[in-house]
Formats: C-alpha cells, sequence, structure tokens
C-alpha cells in the first residue's frame, strides 16, 4: 500500500482541460449516475463516488460502472487506477478501492481516480472473460479491444464509452491497470510495463514489484497500457496475485524494487496432465526440469526444461493443459 500511494505523489503534472460532468438525474445505491465524468466539475478536497453509465446491454438496460475519486486541489496530478478488466481478478478490485480510501483529499494536488471492477459481465457471470451477446455468443478479452469505438458492436462501445466519458477527456499523466493471471495459474507480484516510454521506469522503480517484465509497446494491441502509452499516459500493468480471490497479504503488502527483465514463456506442445516441480520465485538454472506432462495412463508425453537461468514468476496451478497453455513463466536473470 505504503508503495502504491508513493507512485500516485510521483506523478507527472496535469493539464487541465474543458469539459462538464453530465448527470442523468438517477440514483442508485445512494450514490448519483453521470454518462461523462470531469473531475474539475468536483469540490477539491472530496471523496467522491459515482456510477458511469455505459452502454444498453441486449436487455435495454445500461451497465453502470463504479467509479471512485479523491480530488485535492484543483492544480497538481491526475492519476488513473484501473482494475477487474479480467472478471476473476478481484485482488485489483480491493487495491484500488483501499487507495482510493486511504488518500487523504487535503493532502493531495491533483486527483486519483480508480475504477473497482472494470469487467462488471465477466463478475457477474464468474468469467476471466467478457461474455458477448453478439451473434451466437462468446467470451471477449477486453483487453484486445481498447480505445473501442463508437460505431462497433457492444465491446467497442463499451470501451469507447469509457474511454471518452472518462479517461481521455480527463487528461491523466500516469495509470496502472491491475490485473491477474487467468484461472489455473499462479503467480507473484509482477508487472508489465514499456521502459521505452518516459516516466514509466519511475513508475516500475515506485510500483514495489518482484520483477517487471518489459513490454515493448504494440499501439495496435488494444490492450489498456500500449493504448494509454500510445495517447501519452505513461502506464504500467500490475499483475496483482491470483484470480478469484482477495489476498490480503498481496493487496497490502510493499516489496522491495524490482528487478527489471525479459520473460521466456515455456508453453505445452500437447494436451496433457502437468506436474510442475518449481515454486513461485524459485531460482532456476538453464536446462533444469521444471515440470513433466503425462498421458491418461501415465506415460510420460513431454519433459519441460528451463531455457535460460532466471526466476519463476508464473506456472500453471491446473494440472490439465491445453495445447498452447502456460507450464512455467521465467523472468530471464
Amino acid at each position: 500500500m505504503v508503495k502504491i500511494l508513493s507512485l500516485l505523489s510521483a506523478a507527472l503534472l496535469a493539464t487541465i482541460i474543458s469539459a462538464e460532468t453530465v448527470y442523468t438525474g438517477e440514483i442508485i445505491d445512494k450514490v448519483k449516475v453521470a454518462n461523462k465524468i470531469d473531475i474539475n466539475d468536483l469540490p477539491e478536497h472530496t471523496h467522491t463516488r459515482l456510477w458511469l453509465e455505459m452502454p444498453r446491454s441486449h436487455n435495454g438496460q445500461s451497465w453502470h460502472l463504479p467509479v471512485l475519486i479523491t480530488k485535492g486541489s484543483n492544480e497538481g496530478k491526475r492519476v488513473f487506477l484501473n482494475s477487474g478488466t479480467y472478471g476473476n481478478s478481484l485482488n485489483g478490485i480491493r487495491a484500488v478501492q483501499k487507495v482510493l480510501n486511504d488518500v487523504d483529499p487535503k493532502k493531495v494536488k491533483g486527483a486519483v481516480v480508480g475504477i473497482p471492477g472494470l469487467n462488471m459481465n465477466g463478475m457477474l457471470l464468474n468469467k476471466h472473460r467478457w461474455f458477448s451477446q453478439s451473434g451466437p455468443g462468446s467470451l471477449i478479452d477486453l483487453n484486445q479491444y481498447f480505445p473501442g469505438s463508437t460505431e462497433g458492436d457492444d465491446i467497442d462501445q463499451f470501451l469507447a464509452s469509457l474511454w471518452e466519458n472518462l479517461i481521455i477527456n480527463n487528461k491523466f499523466n500516469a495509470a496502472v491497470d491491475f490485473q491477474s493471471l487467468a484461472n489455473g495459474n499462479a503467480s507473484p507480484i509482477f508487472a508489465h510495463a514499456d521502459t521505452n516510454v518516459t516516466y514509466v521506469n519511475k513508475m516500475v522503480e515506485l510500483s514495489g514489484v518482484d520483477v517487471v517484465i518489459n513490454k515493448p509497446g504494440d499501439p495496435k494491441s488494444g490492450n489498456l497500457d500500449d493504448t494509454l502509452n500510445a495517447a501519452g499516459v505513461p502506464t504500467i500493468t500490475f499483475q496483482l496475485g491470483n484470480p478469484r480471490l482477495f489476498e490480503l497479504g498481496v493487496i497490502q503488502k510493499a516489496y522491495d524494487k524490482p528487478h527489471i527483465t525479459d520473460a521466456k514463456y515455456i508453453r505445452a506442445n500437447s494436451g496433457g496432465l502437468v506436474d510442475v516441480i518449481v515454486e513461485l520465485n524459485q531460482v532456476v538454472q538453464q536446462d533444469q526440469v521444471v515440470g513433466t506432462m503425462y498421458d491418461p495412463h501415465g506415460d510420460v508425453v513431454e519433459i519441460y526444461k528451463a531455457p535460460v537461468k532466471g526466476k519463476v514468476f508464473a506456472f500453471n496451478s491446473d494440472p490439465l493443459r491445453e495445447p498452447g497453455s502456460l507450464i512455467v513463466a521465467i523472468a530471464v536473470m
């Protein structure tokens, strides 16, 4: 928590723009609803809770996105914290809630804005991805479609509404996207960051993660971090523990300065049952055996070896592995 607050306090100076918060007149659970949020309109030195009205779903009802805002003085820094892009990434949701409630608005210059749970659809269905009703229906990775499009399908319109009515209009100076791995995997705290982006290196130093995986940016990837970096908002993706859990130690614990590195991923060439014999944060040597795949009769299908010396930062916790799925991820040392 201390590290996250340090990151917030070190964000770049803000550029204030002109816009307006547009309230719908509705109130849900004693919280006002707006379809556009402008930080400039909010009173100084306050905590604000709002619902951001999003596009209508297939049943004709609008999605409503929870937004937390801690605003200090009008002049200062603006930081955006996103969580729950994946419906089972719950640690980040609680982290955003705690940070926004812990920040004292009387001591802040600028503002911190957080979304405690972006993928309302996935959370409702207890799914990693968003279930789209378009066509026959399919599970969609929201983190491949930023910034969305007002003329696209349900996913495009949902993300475009977020982008235009909260993110880009408020000109944030830095951002953090809190995520977790999918079900069947385990990891410590690590981050993906494009360390070629100005100020990102400073952010990862303050983040407190064990390892930072250097991720060269791709403006066309549809990832939130790449899209924000391309828009001039330095952003890192904070992989905060395991899915479908509130891990109090993960949420609250501050770590030492991270080690920035590249990563190697060992993946299954075929399907089968995998026995992983390494632990998270274990240092492995090149060619060291890290796991074995067996067929239904218990015969060895494949033995997996570390391609480099490094530290294990993720592996499959579900023995049932499909072709192409993760076995072990190693941060290069």
